[in-house]
């Protein structure tokens, strides 16, 4: 397999590996595919609205929102969002997915059409469905990729939701968007994307692919606060959606507190429940500053750079067993692989953490996550670790 080659110098990566305090404590971090560690930007941010709550300007809600609004800016350039008020702030995937799934107006007889890679976060939210007799129709993978032919086969006049993950959690498949999206252009079918294996890492462009609705949450390849999400809506399906869950500030004039009867907002941001997590958003701002200051494209070039190489060394292991693409143009930051004799797989993962080596085990397999700041010299000697580990295990 042929090597690509990061778009980072090594004076760059040391000043973003500055800015990461696990690493001076010698933890090698593979597992943002998890959670992802926070970085001192990010621990500064939240720290400076704590020390205004404890001290300084403890009724700070005026100094917080503009960072709100900062970080809701931050999103728009991320996804592409047509308008800076086309998302609302979530706690985490699950939470955005059910606001859409409680919202539209079922018939009996409905579906849904997932697969069986995807994460239960966005299936468990579809499957309360049931009650009101919506079927979940399942497209069955057998090979680790999810496809638009697959797709288009599995769609029928009952369809009225096609939800999939930009990746795959196990294996990292990066799905095709844009021809997924092209499928649902003039059809009464919402695309619904859970991209929270996605951005941070890959590019996503919600109108160039068509997207009717992205959840997320903020603790993966965002490195934001667990705690953190939002949920991206077009007008097609928010003027479909039904207002289950809004807030006080989800009409057009919070402040006039006693006019109970004010319209709803006419954006996504009708659905922010309330006061925001500002703690959490505070921290998710300062992260997004910072990827976006990196720039995803960059960032997607020098994961592939590290997959390239951690790939290259599962293959040419005839005990080990790959598990994810090869193709690139559907890979990830994830790379997935199995260990093709008897072991335990818990037992190496504690025997690695003991090593300060951080990565997941996962229904069978082993998945290794790096992220912008790390190193092709991390990658060389993790392999080395978890190679040495499973075989004495």
């Amino acid at each position: 397999m042929k090597r690509s080659f990061s778009p980072f110098s090594d004076e760059e990566l040391k000043g973003f590996r500055d800015g990461f305090s696990h690493i001076g404590h010698g933890i090698t971090y593979l597992n943002h595919a998890a959670v992802a560690p926070l970085s001192d930007a990010v621990r500064a941010a939240m720290e400076q609205y704590l020390d205004q709550r404890n001290r300084t300007h403890i009724e700070n809600f005026e100094l917080a929102v503009p960072v709100i609004e900062e970080c809701r800016d931050k999103i728009q350039k991320l996804i592409n969002a047509p308008g800076l008020h086309d998302t609302a702030f979530t706690c985490n995937t699950s939470d955005g997915i059910s606001l859409i799934s409680s919202g539209l107006p079922w018939q009996n007889g409905d579906e849904v059409l997932l697969n069986t890679m995807e994460f239960p976060s966005n299936v468990q939210p579809w499957r309360a469905l049931e009650s009101k007799g919506v079927k979940l129709n399942f497209v069955q993978v057998t090979d680790g990729t999810i496809t638009a032919d697959q797709i288009e086969k599995h769609i029928n006049s009952k369809t009225r939701v096609v939800a999939i993950s930009a990746v795959q959690f196990m294996n990292g498949y990066l799905a095709d968007l844009e021809a997924i999206g092209q499928i649902f252009r003039n059809k009464n079918i919402f695309f619904v994307v859970d991209a929270i294996q996605a951005l941070g890492q890959v590019p996503i462009d919600v109108q160039k692919y068509n997207i009717d609705a992205l959840a997320t949450g903020g603790h993966k390849w965002l490195m934001s606060p667990i705690g953190t999400g939002f949920l991206y809506m077009n007008d097609r399906l928010r003027h479909k959606l039904n207002p289950v869950r809004t807030g006080w500030f989800s009409v057009e004039v919070p402040w006039d507190l006693l006019n109970y009867d004010q319209p709803f907002l006419d954006n996504t941001t009708r659905f922010e429940a309330g006061s925001p997590n500002m703690i959490g958003l505070a921290g998710m701002n300062a992260s997004l500053n910072t990827l976006l200051g990196v720039g995803v494209d960059k960032i997607q070039a020098h994961l592939r750079s590290l997959t390239d190489l951690m790939t290259n060394q599962i293959l040419s292991e005839p005990d080990f067993e790959l598990y994810s693409p090869v193709e690139n143009r559907h890979r990830s930051g994830i790379v997935t692989f199995k260990y093709l004799k008897s072991v335990d797989g818990e037992k190496v993962i504690n025997e690695l953490k003991r090593e300060k080596l951080v990565i997941s085990y996962r229904e069978g397999y082993f998945r290794v996550s790096p992220h912008f700041y790390s190193t092709q010299k991390e990658i060389e000697n993790a392999f080395i670790k978890i190679t040495t580990i499973i075989r004495k295990s």
